[in-house]
């Protein structure tokens, strides 16, 4: 739980394409300076270089994808008021980014992932947490227009990626995790 003088930290989490990126985005915006995203996606292992057929089997929507320990790290430190040197993750190479973005502390943190509600470790630094509930077709269509557009993912790979390990995934992990929430 929140000590006096610690960030308040919100959990925000849900299936892919729910919706968690645009309410974090939305309170980040009225907020304002008082408040900072740190998106899960960000902390993605890094796979650069492995070959095509490899990286093809790379299941994303497990939660082993996330590098935790160091997600872990990064929440302390901002909880503990200092900044970090977040990574950035390109979808379309599977790999991190050679820069880091820099991320400040605030007095609220807005943690948003696919599976911010799966670990307990992760569960035990949140204050507050919300479960977004989409339909699984609303879902898919978002996904879709996010990936071609966003992230340069074809529609075919899309829609294999969602057969093969979104659905089965957030059906074993991310779904049964909303149990966790408080909202």
């Amino acid at each position: 739980m929140r000590s006096p003088g610690k960030p308040l930290c919100l959990g925000i989490c849900g299936g892919s394409a729910s919706g968690k990126t645009w309410l974090s985005k939305f309170l980040s915006h009225h907020l304002r300076r008082r408040a900072v995203r740190v998106c899960q996606d960000w902390y993605y292992k890094d796979n650069g270089g492995l070959p095509p057929q490899k990286a093809a089997q790379l299941n994303f929507d497990h939660p082993r994808a996330i590098e935790l320990p160091l997600l872990l790290r990064h929440l302390d430190e901002l909880r503990a008021g200092r900044p970090i040197r977040a990574p950035r993750y390109d979808y379309a190479v599977h790999a991190r980014l050679s820069e880091t973005q820099p991320v400040e502390p605030a007095p609220i943190i807005l943690l948003e992932g696919l599976f911010v509600l799966c670990d307990p470790r992760l569960r035990s630094r949140l204050d507050l947490s919300v479960y977004i509930e989409a339909p699984d077709d609303i879902r898919l269509l978002r996904r879709v227009r996010r990936d071609c557009q966003e992230r340069r993912v074809d529609l075919g790979e899309t829609l294999r990626l969602y057969e093969r390990f979104v659905r089965p995934m957030h059906e074993r992990f991310i779904r049964p995790s909303a149990r966790h929430a408080n909202w």
